[in-house]
Parts: C-alpha cells; structure tokens; sequence
C-alpha cells in the first residue's frame, strides 16, 4: 500500500487497492475476482460492527470508517487531520498512552482497553488492537487501529463495582478493625480517602470529619513522627508491619501498596487493637518467670540473675551468698491436713520471707521460690559473717507458729549455702553445692543452716553409692540377713521372743551397720520394701521354729514411720500373715513415739485394726521421743520397751534409776509390759528384777544371733533367775 493512499475507508477503495496488490502477486484475473467478491463481503460485515481508523505515524487522523463517526458522534470531516488525542477523556494516565506508543512505534502489536470522549460530552469504552504499518526501511509509518464498542459491558461493570462498592465499605465497617486508605495529597502530606471499621471511632477518626482531610492536620504530631516513615517506605513498594503503643492502647499496623496501572497510587491500611493479646503475653510472660502460688520469681529468673551477679562480682571482686530454704517436715502438712492448707502455708512462708528485714545486713537481695517447699535468698555484696547473720536471723523468724484456723502450725527451716567464688564460680555449682549443704542440714538434725565444703560431696556421694547398692541388695535378697536377739522373762528366765534386726553383709564394702543405711533408705523410698521384706522373713522364720516343737515365742519387728502410715500397711501385714500361716499373736511390731506424734484419724485406725488382729503393739526406745501421756491412754499399746540409755549405767546413776522405775509403775498401772534393752551386766539385771520389769534383752544374755544358729541357743540356754 503507498503512502498516499489517504482516502476514506470504503469497500471499493479497498478492493482497488487489494486487486493492484494480488495481480503483482501474478494471480490469474478469475483467481483475484473470487479472492477479492470474498474480502469484500467479509469487509462489509466488519465494517458494520468494526470502529476502524487509520492514523500516520505521529497519530493523525488520516481515515475512519462510518461506525468509528457514529460513536464518536464527531463527523468526518471533523476528524480527518485531527491528532487522534482528540479522543482523550482524561481517565487514563500519561504513563498509560505512554506505554501504548512505545509499543507500536517499536512495531509491536497493541491491545487494551480504552475510554474515549465523544463529541457530545458522553464517555464510551473501546476495546482496542493497534496495527503498525512498516515500510521498506522497517519502521512503522502508518498505525490501523481496530476497536470494538464495549461500553454497555463497562457501564454494566461499573454498577456491579458500585454495588460491591456499597457491599464492602458496609463490611469494613461492621470489622472490629480500623480499614483506611491514603493517597499523597501533596509533597510531604497525605489524606485519607477511606476510613471504615468499628476500631475507628475508639481512635478518633470518622468519614464525616475526616475523609479527604489532611493526615497531619488530623494525627497527634508524635503519632506522625512514628507514621511517617513507615508511609513513605510503602508508596515506594514496601510493605510494612508493624507495632504502636499508647498508653491506652496497643496497635498492630500493616501498610500495603495500592497500585493501578503499574504505579503505587495508594496505601491500604490496617488497625488491630491488640492491648488484650498484649496483656495476656504480659500475663504469661509473669506466669513464665514467677511461682504461680506465692508470685515471687522462679528457677528461671534466680539462673539469670545469678549469671548477671557472678559476672558483677567478678569484675568488682565481691561475693555473692546463695542461701537455700527448706521447710522442715512439710510434706506431714500435705499428708495430714491437705494441700489446700499446704498451699496456705506456703504463701504465709512466703509473706514471712518477703517482710523480713535483712536490709539491716545486706543492701541488695532477691527472695525467689523454686516451687514445693524451697525458697531462695541470694545476697550481693556481702561476706561470710553477714551470710550467717542472716541465716540465723532468718531461723528465729520460724520460732513462732503459723495461725490457721485458730490452730497452730509449728515450722522450722534448714538452709544451705554456697558463697562465690568459694563455694562455686557458676550458677550451676553455686545451686548444686547449696543443695548438697541443705542436705547435710536436713542430715544433721533440720532447723539449722550449714555452708558447703568438699567434704560434703563425699558423703552425698557415700549416700548415693548406699542407695544404688541397696536397692541391688534387695532385689537380689542375698546380702541382707536378719538376725534375732533373745528376750527373756524376768519372772522365770525363759527365752519368752526374739526381736529381728537387719544385717547387710556387701560383697564388696563387707559389713553395713543399720545406722549407716536405715536413714537413706528413709530418705530415697526404699523403708517400705526393706520393712515389707523384713517382716516377711522373719513370720516365715518364726513359723519355721515353731513347726520344730518351740511354739510358745513370739518375734518383734521394728516398723519405720512411712511404713506405719503407708496406707496398705494392715492389709500387707494380714497377707503376710497368712502367707507365713502364722497366729497374729505370736507377732509384735515396734513403733517409735514419732510415728504417732500426728495424732490422726488414719493412725488411731490403723492402732484399731492391728490390735483387733491380735497383734501386739510396742513402743520401741520409750522416754527418747516426744512422749506424751494421751497416747499411752488412747492407743493400745500393750508394751513399752525401756531405751538402752537409761539401762546402761544401771544401777549406779540416781537420775535412769528414777526414769526406769517411773517407766515399770506408769506401764504396770496402764496394762502394759515392760522390755529393758541393753542389758550389759548383772547389777542391771537385778535392779531391773527388783523394779518388776517384765523382760530384758541385751548383750549379757546374748548378742543377736543368725537363724541358723537361735535353735542352738534355746535348747540349751536359760537364765538362772
């Protein structure tokens, strides 16, 4: 096509033109008729429902077809030499008619849609495809652009826009949250061009007062300042999440870029209100770091505080006394009265603890509480006198009983400490060596405080290896033995029972005394088996006895506390029984005074049934315990056995002479048999007969003997009263 070819578009312009081009083609004439009768029937169809322009290489008008002067509502004359931004209505930016000329000039094809001002005034849409014209240099000269009427579909949209316009600032307003937007309104400045959302009014923001208004004439100028950055990083592209606080308030703000055609017009924003969810991290926070029951710092925090000490008195050469505090026996508080008053108790210690005045000693302390029945002091700056000061200014503070109730509660305490450097040089030694001394002041008699040293660990260590290797002992049943000690009638010298005392013979260690191992089979659970396993062999001895013709004595067992109380214990002792096949008689459990010191419904209960088995009861080492004249009259008991240290230096010592002689009448008058232990001599025995005591044991009539040997012994051993 030649470039002077500026004619109106019609079909027999066209046709001309095409026929001048296909016979250069060397087409026969009856070939390039049909071609041509078939174009121009296709061309008369497009021409009715095509908008066609034709426009030289700067965008002059240089031809349009009728439709394309419909629309327009522009004639043609009106047109042709016009620059096609005649058209233009103003919705499209300059960047848009940028990229469009870009594309065909570069001889690429364009499509998109395109709004267009009439002659009239009225808006149509168009949807658009450009055709650039090349010439033999290979750039374009001429552009056909072909557009189709697409308006009733945009008006049709733009209504269901409108309603789902309507439809979503309805739902913004109804969210919880605050939803806006903001567009520049000049260089430094925006405003607001949506604000909807409940949160909105609780921020003082409304459409009515504050649509379209300045942002920095609305904001607080110190919200601004924290605005501020964040808004012009988003009208670059970046997306921005982030947290304000109020003093009433607490914000979660995100900011998105709103782009159209290609560049950020706007900013989408959105407001939580996030203070409840910020206060419950708060609160989990407290809870993460503090005891629940007595609100002081736990474990966590004494580890982070210790850490940040030790490096302070490192660099400053000061000391830093950790102090660990145990309420002594407070377990009997849980199992007795309940947790709920354990509970009590625990926040009384605490109370007690926080209002003790130690500033008086040291500046700076902390009170933590490890949970259970531990607390901690950790002093700064302070030396080892200060460190005892306070220790025993913190015993005294326990002399006095804690009120529940109208009753009393008496609690003493233990502590254990450790000192760095000297005591450890990380938190983790300094808990673990305050441990080991606390330990050792439950060892050595509670209601004391003791410091760590060396020594310490080797008899924690020794305690370990005793309760490794008796639980190895009692499983396997071969090192433990039982061995018996006759006890004789006073009134006729016959061996009348035997009492069964525990042996373990190590393969390795050789013989264990009972006092170097009861105690931490106390302490590590181990009592109740050991007892369990005690009582068993020695029913099954004694029926074993019996069967060979000596039916007429009895074996005594000593019960350890936990044992005694451990709910199971008369039922295990009826199976025991019956497994043994042994009468209830011939059996007799010796308790100490302590394990009745919690005069307790349980305990009166199980006195109850063991007596109505017919098993007796004796309280073993009377006179040594916490005594008291109630229990001997409530309980029934039916033997008090004399301790060994009022009978050794019988009869020479006036002062056993009197408690030995108040025992026999104070028993005799309640019903009671009494047992002498640690009878060494015969001036002991003879008093022992004059003051009417019952029965003796001890060391002049015999040491305690294996089972394999006590057969022996009665048939050929009696005392010659």
């Amino acid at each position: 096509m030649s470039k002077d070819a500026d004619r109106i578009i019609t079909p027999t312009n066209l046709v001309s033109d095409l026929r001048k081009e296909l016979v250069g083609l060397h087409l026969n004439n009856m070939e390039v008729t049909a071609i041509l009768d078939e174009l121009t029937d296709l061309y008369t169809v497009i021409d009715r429902s095509t908008i066609i322009a034709i426009t030289d290489g700067s965008g002059t008008i240089l031809s349009v077809n009728d439709t394309f002067c419909e629309i327009s509502k522009y004639a043609r004359e009106e047109l042709i030499g016009k620059n096609h931004s005649i058209l233009k209505s103003g919705h499209h930016t300059v960047e848009f008619y940028q990229n469009m000329w870009r594309t065909i000039t570069s001889g690429n094809v364009w499509e998109g849609e395109v709004k267009n001002l009439a002659k009239d005034g009225s808006y149509y849409w168009v949807k658009t495809t450009i055709f650039p014209l090349i010439d033999d240099t290979g750039e374009p000269y001429k552009f056909i652009a072909v557009r189709t009427d697409i308006t009733e579909g945009k008006l049709y949209e733009d209504k269901v826009r409108e309603l789902l316009k309507n439809d979503f600032v309805q739902v913004m307003q109804s969210l919880d949250n605050l939803v806006f937007k903001l567009k520049k309104c000049c260089d430094d400045d925006y405003a607001f061009t949506l604000i909807a959302g409940k949160l909105a009014s609780e921020l003082g923001l409304s459409e009515e007062e504050h649509l379209h208004k300045s942002v920095s004439a609305i904001l607080p100028e110190e919200t601004l300042k924290k605005l501020l950055v964040p808004v012009e990083e988003t009208f670059l592209g970046v997306t921005k999440n982030f947290e304000l606080k109020f003093k009433r308030k607490h914000l979660f703000i995100t900011f998105s870029p709103f782009y159209r055609d290609g560049e950020v017009k706007e900013i989408v924003g959105t407001i939580s209100d996030i203070t409840e969810l910020k206060n419950s991290e708060l609160i989990v926070e407290h809870m993460a770091y503090h005891d629940s029951l007595t609100d002081l710092p736990n474990r966590r925090v004494l580890d982070k505080d210790l850490s940040n000490l030790i490096g302070e008195a490192k660099d400053l050469s000061k000391q830093v006394s950790v102090l660990f505090i145990d309420l002594d026996h407070f377990k009997r508080i849980n199992d007795t009265l309940g947790h709920p008053v354990g509970d009590y108790v625990l926040i009384m210690a605490a109370h007690r603890l926080q209002k003790v005045n130690i500033r008086k000693f040291v500046d700076r302390y902390t009170l933590y509480h490890l949970g259970g029945d531990e607390f901690v002091f950790v002093l700064y700056d302070t030396d080892e006198d200060k460190t005892k000061e306070v220790c025993q200014f913190l015993l005294n503070v326990f002399e006095s009983p804690f009120l529940y109730k109208q009753a009393d509660i008496h609690l003493k305490i233990s502590i254990g400490v450790s000192v760095y450097p000297s005591g450890g040089e990380t938190p983790e030694d300094l808990v673990k060596n305050c441990d080991i001394a606390l330990f050792a002041a439950k060892d050595k008699g509670r209601n004391t405080y003791l410091f760590y040293n060396s020594e310490m660990n080797e008899t924690l260590v020794n305690k370990l290896n005793i309760e490794n290797d008796l639980r190895k002992a009692l499983a396997s049943q071969e090192q433990l033995q039982l061995f018996y000690q006759p006890q004789l009638d006073l009134h006729t010298g016959k061996i009348v029972g035997y009492e069964a005392l525990i042996r373990w013979f190590h393969p390795e260690r050789g013989y264990i005394p009972p006092l170097d191992f009861i105690q931490v089979a106390e302490d590590c659970g181990l009592i109740i088996p050991l007892g369990e396993w005690v009582l068993r062999e020695a029913c099954l001895q004694l029926k074993k006895w019996q069967d060979l013709g000596f039916s007429d004595i009895r074996v005594s067992v000593n019960i350890a506390t936990k044992h005694f109380q451990h709910p199971s214990f008369v039922s295990d002792v009826l199976n025991t029984l019956k497994e043994a096949e042994l009468s209830a008689k011939y059996l007799e459990l010796e308790i100490t005074e302590n394990s009745l010191l919690d005069s307790t419904q349980s305990t009166i209960e199980t006195l109850t049934k063991i007596n109505d088995l017919g098993i007796r009861i004796a309280i073993d080492d009377f006179g040594t315990g916490y005594s008291s004249l109630s229990y001997l009259k409530n309980f029934p008991i039916s033997t008090l056995k004399i301790d060994q240290t009022f009978v050794y230096e019988l009869p020479t010592n006036t002062g056993d002479r009197a408690i030995v002689s108040s025992i026999v009448n104070l028993a005799h008058n309640l019903g009671m048999r009494v047992v002498a232990e640690g009878v060494e001599n015969n001036d002991a025995l003879k008093y022992l007969q004059q003051e009417k005591c019952d029965e003796m044991q001890g060391y002049f009539f015999s040491r305690p003997l294996p089972a394999d040997k006590v057969l022996e012994f009665m048939e050929k051993h009696t005392l010659n009263i």
